[in-house]
């Protein structure tokens, strides 16, 4: 692990005392930490994400009790189903997930066994991968060494998956009706899945879209610039825009057929045409 900054070791700090604190509490299996204190892109917004994973899911009574011996409030109104408190210490965000180790090592068996391409069992490998164990060390480091594998099929499906999702014959039609609007969700939408793209043909699990930029910043496999070139795209006209992500979908698509030939790649292609044709005149059936 790189060097980890001043807002990132802090944090850590303060998470061994409220990890010293819940692990004494019965049923507690691992405490970890997560979110941008693990990865180490911590800055003097972040909040202090921190899951707990216990034998079976904690009734409302040990959940309020955490939260008094933390001297905590909440952020939010306090929600069972939830399965998370947000919480208020000294003014300074927590986050508690409370998981349970039976559900999440489903969740490892769905992705390494299953090759599932679920967002959320892939962001929980990602956790996994990059967080800091503070309790139940031999639970958790079992678990990096499964979240170490990413099975070849993985990735085959999570590609396989987003190239259904790459389409442009729309947004081309929102350039020509000059709505700008739709034009920029559909660009955010390709990117997002291209991003997904990019993470499975380097192995990587989804981090979640908010470290889109420094998940591109740090991956091997990638069009030249290609985190620029995502900022850039929205500070064209909506031509410009769309011209640009439709060059990097086809430099996407050409580190597939390099890596992944056996995916048909052919579907994206004809997504890429044009969806409507122009009618000067009036249609009839007769």
């Amino acid at each position: 692990m790189h060097e980890l900054n001043f807002h990132c070791r802090w944090r850590i700090e303060f998470a061994k005392q409220i990890s010293e604190k819940i692990s004494k509490i019965q049923g507690v299996r691992a405490i970890v930490i997560g979110g941008s204190v693990a990865r180490g892109y911590a800055d003097e917004y972040a909040d202090l994400e921190i899951p707990i994973f216990w034998d079976k899911s904690p009734n409302e009574d040990i959940r309020k009790f955490i939260v008094s011996e933390l001297n905590a409030s909440y952020l939010y109104p306090y929600n069972y189903d939830a399965m998370e408190d947000n919480l208020l210490i000294n003014e300074f965000q927590v986050d508690l997930w409370h998981c349970t180790v039976p559900h999440e090592e489903s969740v490892i068996d769905s992705i390494i066994k299953d090759f599932d391409t679920d967002l959320g069992s892939s962001n929980f490998m990602d956790t996994i991968r990059a967080c800091i164990p503070l309790h139940g060390d031999q639970l958790i480091n079992s678990w990096k060494n499964k979240a170490q594998l990413y099975p070849r099929q993985l990735a085959i499906n999570n590609i396989e998956k987003s190239l259904q999702s790459i389409k442009s014959g729309q947004v081309e039609l929102y350039v020509k009706r000059q709505n700008p609007t739709m034009v920029c969700e559909h660009i955010i939408e390709l990117q997002k899945q291209l991003f997904v793209i990019l993470l499975a043909l380097n192995n990587e699990y989804f981090p979640s879209f908010k470290w889109l930029y420094k998940s591109l910043e740090n991956i091997r496999i990638k069009p030249e610039g290609i985190e620029q070139r995502f900022r850039d795209i929205f500070n064209y006209s909506t031509n410009k825009s769309v011209e640009n992500i439709i060059k990097i979908i086809y430099e996407v698509i050409d580190l597939i057929n390099k890596i992944y030939p056996e995916i048909n790649t052919e579907i994206v292609y004809n997504n890429l045409k044009p969806t409507r044709k122009k009618h000067y005149y009036p249609v009839s059936l007769l």
